[in-house]
């Protein structure tokens, strides 16, 4: 466990140290979840599952194959929608 300071931006952001980030290898557009409790943050790195990251490199596979035959992404979020009907 390790402590070090860092301060709220005009824009609500904070800064992790960067031996922090290291560490625990955060990149930009690491995903966090956040939970405030009295005068307490803490934020814990969202990691997606394997299962999860294999759905989601199909679909983008998926969107992919689908514009080189000429869809549209308006026709692609149709279809989508579509499909999510009939399996709900």
């Amino acid at each position: 466990m390790s402590l070090d300071f860092t301060r709220l931006s005009e824009k609500g952001q904070v800064v992790i140290p960067n031996e922090m980030r290291k560490r625990m290898k955060l990149k930009e557009g690491t995903r966090f979840v956040i939970l405030g409790l009295d005068d307490t943050l803490v934020l814990r790195k969202l990691e997606l599952s394997q299962e999860r990251l294999r759905l989601k490199s199909l679909l983008a596979k998926s969107r992919e194959k689908a514009r080189k035959v000429g869809f549209s992404q308006k026709e692609i979020d149709r279809l989508i929608a579509a499909s999510r009907k009939v399996t709900a």
